[in-house]
């Protein structure tokens, strides 16, 4: 802790205190409702003193902002106060450390708080000695400057709603917080619903933007090689699909050998032995044989067959002799056109994939 320069504890009338401007506290609307609560039970003299400095002939708050505005709501006329005699950078920093040992942050104040430090020539690795943080919490909490203001709203929003009220205990943590500043700023807001809704965890947050920046990297190659001629369309619309499902089977050196293969047919033949051998066994196989009725499907008509793997799936097109009626209701639409007759339909068991052949 540090040593005052010199240290007084007395009680001062409120309208003489005031707060600054860099408090990076954040309280729960029932927690700012339990503290006023006590400071009603335990009085004025029972409450713990807020921390002070002077300036001028009132004294600025470091550190219990949110124990002033409760005597100031309830009432009261004077506070117990610690009198410490720093200057604005040592009030600060001093602000900032207490409220980050309680784990009471709000990191939009301390993005907003840091981002300044680095506009005005402090380095990333000075920041984090002046707070007592390590480089990558320095850094992270940088990045959550940009969040658009809609974003910061909502978050804050929800990490101040009343688990009681809101019947949930979700919170936005800073490893979601960090998962989400990884994000373009077009994807936030919807990341961040997601978690909300389905309450996922700050670790699995993480996985979750990792793996889409994986798939998002996979795409971007995959329309740069589309654009320049490198793969055909239908080639690389199956390889989307492909890693869109399951990112793992990505390899740089198969899309190149791909790139390598100046034919459409034999390139297609090759993304299929590269990409989808990998699950072999996986597949099931139904023949799609012709049919002896000329019947169509009209209108919003719909044939359905189950699969080996226990889903059900929908048909649409010519009826074929090979597939089997359900009145489940379908989880996929797999589209049989004429030039699949006679052809083999392959499943993915983890509905990954499907193709004719």
């Amino acid at each position: 802790m540090k040593t005052w320069v010199k240290c007084e504890y007395t009680y001062v009338p409120v309208e003489m205190v005031y707060p600054n401007a860099f408090n990076t506290n954040h309280i729960r609307a029932e927690e700012y409702e339990k503290l006023k609560g006590d400071l009603v039970q335990k009085g004025v003299e029972g409450f713990p003193p807020i921390l002070v400095t002077p300036r001028g002939d009132k004294f600025m708050i470091v550190d219990g902002e949110h124990r002033w505005r409760a005597a100031v709501e309830l009432g009261c006329l004077k506070i117990k106060a610690e009198i410490v005699h720093l200057s604005d950078e040592e009030a600060k920093v001093e602000c900032f450390k207490r409220n980050y040992q309680r784990c009471r942050v709000n990191y939009f104040k301390a993005a907003e708080l840091f981002w300044k430090e680095k506009q005005n020539g402090i380095t990333i690795r000075e920041i984090a000695e002046k707070y007592n943080l390590s480089t990558y919490t320095v850094d992270s909490v940088i990045q959550f400057y940009k969040f658009p203001s809609d974003l910061k709203e909502m978050i804050l929003s929800v990490n101040g709603e009343s688990e009681e009220l809101s019947g949930q205990s979700f919170k936005f943590t800073f490893r979601h917080l960090v998962a989400l500043s990884k994000l373009p700023v077009e994807r936030m807001m919807d990341f961040a619903k997601w978690f909300q809704s389905d309450r996922i965890s700050g670790p699995q947050a993480e996985k979750e933007v990792a793996i889409f920046l994986i798939k998002q990297h996979f795409l971007d190659v995959l329309d740069e090689k589309k654009r320049e001629g490198a793969i055909f369309p239908k080639v690389a619309e199956m390889l989307k699909t492909i890693f869109e499902r399951n990112p793992a089977l990505y390899s740089e050196e198969k899309i190149q050998a791909l790139v390598d293969v100046c034919d459409e047919k034999r390139q297609e033949t090759l993304a299929k032995k590269f990409f989808l051998e990998e699950v072999g066994e996986k597949f099931s196989l139904y023949s799609i044989a012709p049919t002896t009725s000329n019947r169509t499907l009209k209108g919003n008509g719909f044939f359905s067959f189950k699969c080996g793997c226990g889903r059900v799936y929908k048909v649409r097109g010519r009826i074929v002799d090979a597939l089997e009626r359900w009145d489940i209701p379908p989880t996929r639409i797999i589209e049989i056109k004429p030039e699949h007759l006679g052809k083999r339909l392959y499943i993915n068991y983890a509905d990954m994939f499907s193709y004719f052949e």
